[in-house]
């Protein structure tokens, strides 16, 4: 029972790092109409900070995605799957409690989070098998 309940929250968790891609992707238009009430800016310095927002939400993407990927080798029993998912649970963590240190915005406990239930129901797939 511990294991399908790993198995389920590690899923549930690599579709919200998956989805997140899109609710962060949905803001560029927002970031666009602040760079438009600062004209002083550089259009070519704007054009690039637009692209790599782009960018990121892309990898927010393709980082849920291995996740998932990594899930459904899990299921079929493939130890060396649990490595990129370490990877990911890791960099969510450490990335969102250095950027809540540096930003004191609340909003970025939610990487800690994701970070810490990959971790965590990782461990307790790999323990319980």
């Amino acid at each position: 029972m511990a294991r399908k309940i790993a198995s389920i929250v590690f899923l549930l968790t690599s579709i919200v790092i998956a989805l997140g891609a899109f609710g962060h992707d949905s803001n560029a238009r927002r970031l666009a109409e602040e760079f438009a009430n600062a004209p002083a800016l550089d259009a070519g310095t704007v054009s690039i900070v637009i692209a790599v927002w782009h960018f990121c939400s892309g990898c927010m993407f393709v980082l849920g995605a291995i996740c998932i990927w990594s899930w459904w080798r899990l299921r079929s029993g493939a130890r060396e799957a649990y490595f990129a998912p370490s990877l990911v649970g890791v960099f969510y963590a450490v990335t969102g409690a250095a950027t809540v240190a540096y930003t004191g915005k609340p909003f970025f406990w939610l990487f800690v989070v994701l970070g810490a239930l990959l971790l965590t129901s990782m461990l307790a797939l790999r323990q319980s098998k």
